[in-house]
């Protein structure tokens, strides 16, 4: 299947260790018409001498859009995890008027929550009145709003996304669909025929191993343990073909966490990841 670079998504995670304008020059280079950013990265960016217009210029100059700025944790207020590592909470926290102002000043097109909370902490009608709530918030902005599900914290399978997208009932809604995730939080193949076209607003792909080692918790194996699409054991070409089927893969992008590609300059970076990345979504 070919993608066009206006269906085609730079998740900031295999690209976070290189300078911002090299990363959107490398991002537009590889045939990627989107880029996603993060609070802290943004204030790290701004902390080097970019403001936040100087972004968005060289974005446009580059031909690259900003958006799926990521993550926003406090959609519901209990929203810290419990027991997680020191050095991945600054990561995780920021509250809503701290998150849209950013979201404001880079002018993304979409928010993308994920759900941080202890588990078993909100019913599924808590969750629904607050994902409105936000997806409420972001339209008056003029922007989408995503929900991922990740079984590393409190909101941990695609069902649960997909319950939670329904039952709010905002145009302006949609999951992200990441191949990790929805491996490691139990696959239920069924819900790709249940759920309507349009639903799943875009498709990561990442790759690494079907389980998560006993030597770290399974938050560090996802943003620091994952390998190059085609290198690990998730069934990337099989879940992806499924997608395809119903299509639910209105575009993708590969989301490559990993200590290892940190340490690259950011050209070896892209000769990591992109092959793998080619030839999986060139064979869906």
């Amino acid at each position: 299947m070919h993608f066009p670079r206006e269906k085609r998504v730079m998740w900031l995670s295999q690209v976070r260790s290189i300078p911002f304008r090299q990363r959107v020059e490398l991002t537009s280079k590889a045939g990627f018409g989107w880029l996603s950013t993060s609070p802290v990265d943004f204030d790290q960016t701004v902390a080097s001498g970019l403001s936040a217009a100087d972004q968005r210029r060289i974005a446009a100059d580059n031909g690259v859009r900003l958006s799926y700025l990521d993550p926003l944790t406090s959609w519901v207020p209990d929203w810290r995890p419990v027991n997680e590592d020191a050095d991945i909470l600054p990561y995780l926290d920021r509250s809503p008027d701290a998150f849209f102002r950013v979201a404001e000043s880079l002018e993304v097109d979409k928010i993308h929550l994920i759900g941080t909370f202890p588990a078993d902490r909100y019913g599924m009608g808590e969750l629904i009145d607050h994902f409105g709530a936000i997806c409420d918030r972001a339209a008056k902005a003029g922007m989408g709003c995503t929900i991922e599900a990740m079984p590393l914290w409190g909101l941990r399978t695609f069902e649960e996304a997909w319950r939670i997208v329904k039952g709010a009932g905002r145009a302006n809604s949609g999951i992200v669909f990441d191949t990790w995730h929805y491996v490691r939080g139990g696959r239920n193949d069924a819900l790709f025929a249940e759920i309507p076209v349009g639903v799943i607003d875009t498709v990561q792909i990442a790759d690494g191993a079907l389980v998560c080692p006993p030597d770290r918790t399974m938050a560090r194996d996802c943003l620091f343990n994952r390998v190059p699409i085609g290198e690990g054991e998730i069934p990337n070409r099989e879940i992806l073909a499924l997608l395809a089927k119903h299509d639910h893969i209105p575009s993708v992008g590969p989301e490559i966490f990993s200590s290892a590609l940190d340490a690259l300059p950011g050209e070896q970076i892209m000769a990591r990841i992109l092959p793998g990345f080619e030839e999986v979504v060139a064979a869906v």
